[in-house]
């Protein structure tokens, strides 16, 4: 028979495990602003990024912020523990604003993992070869450049002649709106005539009025030389972005951080989101990511993107800093509307790391958070250590 007391620890038991599952998961912070969320992407491939060392004589985990998290008065809590585990996560990430944190290795870069092409493949009914792979270009193209899309059959690594392929579009709403026809001669688009890699082109129409985005589906008929049939799917988004970035940059220290302004030509109102990655000089190690939002009229304007102090003054690593992955999105509706990539487009001054605040931000709700952690699994009588 239940009772009051078994069953508050039941859910308090259940929060905790909640808790430890998102400290888990190191996932992109919204921004404080509301700036808006990833956009889940479609699928391609894209040049492995090397993973970038800390430069020499700099600790990653300092730079992480796990060593000076937890300076509070707290619960004594099993080392290890799921409790353990979410109460340090919130210390750390709260020693930086949502708007910027550190990134370690190129692939923690939330500009270029969202941008990750990803193939999809398909074989026949009975798993057996030879398997369709199809991928568009870029996971988002941005008007009026057309959105070019890859398929080719393959035995193992070997790729191979089709019969044909063709595919059909439709939009994120299930309206078809196009046929395509895949290539591989060397023309409308193919780079490569026989090489076995077909290519086809799509240019959004009507149905893309009036919108700053739009998702496509693209789905692909490969028929073999043997009369065989591999169906296969990929998308991709199309942008009508109502902002673009103008080439100008400036940069300055403001209270302990490093501020980049960049500067947008607005065409239409609306509300748009700025992110930035800061590099070293020479662009091979990832430092921070920033991101901002603003509510913008028609006309030329500077946004700017706050890369928290804290984070160079640990990382070590004196300036001039490297912009990469400049990244402007329409976000007065959904989906958002991308703009191509900006990338290597700014060297900042010669910043000393020690120039920049020590002070970590201290994100009350997040401090909050680790704090009802520790409280609600010490009242559980020592769960974690079998209690």
């Amino acid at each position: 028979m239940s009772t009051p007391e078994a069953s508050r620890r039941i859910r308090l038991l259940a929060a905790v495990g909640v808790l430890g599952a998102l400290a888990l998961s190191f996932l992109r912070w919204g921004s404080s602003d509301g700036a808006p969320a990833p956009e889940p992407g479609p699928a391609a491939p894209a040049a492995a990024a090397t993973a970038a060392a800390p430069p020499s004589g700099a600790d990653p985990t300092l730079a992480l912020g796990l060593t000076a998290a937890a300076t509070r008065p707290k619960p004594s809590l099993p080392e290890g523990g799921l409790a353990r585990t979410a109460a340090d996560d919130y210390r750390r990430r709260a020693r930086y604003p949502r708007s910027s944190y550190p990134i370690i290795t190129v692939e923690d870069d939330p500009v270029v993992r969202e941008r990750v092409v990803h193939p999809v493949s398909s074989r026949g009914p009975g798993n057996e070869e030879p398997t369709l792979t199809v991928y568009p270009a870029l996971v988002g193209f941005e008007s009026p450049d057309p959105a070019l899309v890859y398929a080719f059959l393959a035995m193992g690594e070997r790729k191979i002649e089709a019969r044909s392929m063709t595919a059909t579009v439709t939009t994120h709403e299930g309206d078809a709106v196009g046929q395509l026809v895949y290539r591989d001669d060397g023309t409308a688009g193919d780079a490569v005539a026989d090489d076995h890699v077909y290519t086809a082109v799509f240019l959004p129409g009507a149905e893309a009025g009036g919108r700053p985005a739009t998702s496509y589906m693209v789905r692909v008929t490969a028929t073999t030389r043997g009369d065989e049939q591999r169906i296969a799917v990929t998308s991709f988004l199309y942008s009508f972005p109502d902002a673009q970035l103008t080439g100008a940059y400036r940069d300055a220290v403001v209270d302990g951080s490093l501020q980049l302004q960049a500067e947008v030509l607005v065409t239409a109102a609306g509300r748009f989101h700025l992110e930035a990655a800061l590099y070293d000089r020479a662009g091979e190690v990832p430092l921070a990511w920033a991101q901002t939002a603003q509510e913008l009229p028609p006309g030329q304007h500077w946004m700017t993107v706050p890369f928290y102090g804290l984070i160079l003054q640990e990382r070590g690593v004196d300036g001039p800093y490297l912009v990469r992955n400049v990244a402007l999105s329409t976000a007065s509706a959904m989906p958002n509307a991308k703009n191509r990539l900006a990338d290597r487009v700014h060297l900042t001054a010669a910043y000393g790391a020690s120039r920049f605040t020590d002070a970590p931000y201290d994100d009350r709700e997040l401090l909050d958070a680790a704090d009802r952690v520790e409280r609600d699994t010490g009242d559980l009588g020592g769960l974690e250590a079998g209690g």
